[in-house]
């Protein structure tokens, strides 16, 4: 009579705890980047891991150093770990020097990881300027001079950054063919933003970039 007035008490025990379902169970996450510190001209890459597939959308938001917060991704998650690099490089007409937080939502769950960006004195080109240049390569509409202003406008504006350069006397009215080319390896990935300033300072100091410059 012992044993089955025991197995009762067990069953009236049980009755009264909560069922763990593991199916119901939130997941673990985790989100990281390649770099704590990155410069102008280099990749962001972020990498989230999660214990579980659960068919949710992960939400990756921003916040810079003035706490503004927006979303920066909403990738579908089809594996437990996930990698997600950029395609274009840290500049500084869209990201200023700082600290930002990164801060990942999953099925409930949320993580964060911090990087910086330092501003260490590189050129580095907005991605966009690179279809600028190609349409003055490839369109017979685009000329030397509307090139040359739209450039200047951006340095002036310090959408482009690059070394102070001095205007000489004997301006030009044409670009040469050498710039060009410079531009079209540029485009291409064949030459780095630094190098290609060499060919926008040259047309500085020939009056095609007209712009005021501060001096250093």
């Amino acid at each position: 009579m012992k044993i089955p007035a025991m197995f009762l008490s067990l069953l009236i025990l049980l009755s009264f705890m909560p069922i763990l379902d593991p199916a119901n169970a939130e997941p673990t996450i985790s989100i990281e980047t390649s770099q704590t510190i990155y410069h102008y001209g280099e990749f962001l890459s972020i990498t989230i891991n999660v214990s579980e597939i659960t068919g949710d959308l992960a939400t990756i938001y921003i916040i810079d150093s003035s706490q503004k917060k927006s979303i920066l991704l909403k990738p579908p998650i089809s594996q437990k770990t996930s990698s997600f690099p950029s395609t274009h490089p840290f500049d500084s007409a869209i990201w200023k020097a700082g600290s930002y937080i990164l801060e990942l939502e999953y099925s409930g769950v949320q993580s964060s990881t911090q990087f910086s960006v330092q501003d260490t004195g590189e050129v580095s080109m907005p991605f966009w300027i690179r279809d600028l240049a190609k349409m003055w390569i490839t369109e017979p509409l685009v000329t030397d001079k509307d090139f040359g202003r739209a450039i200047g406008y951006l340095i002036e504006h310090e959408v482009i950054k690059i070394p102070y350069t001095e205007p000489e006397g004997n301006s030009i009215t044409n670009i040469p063919d050498w710039v060009k080319t410079n531009a079209e390896w540029w485009i291409t990935g064949k030459i780095s933003d630094t190098e290609f300033t060499v060919a926008l300072q040259y047309l500085i100091k020939k009056g095609i970039i007209l712009v005021n410059l501060p001096t250093v």
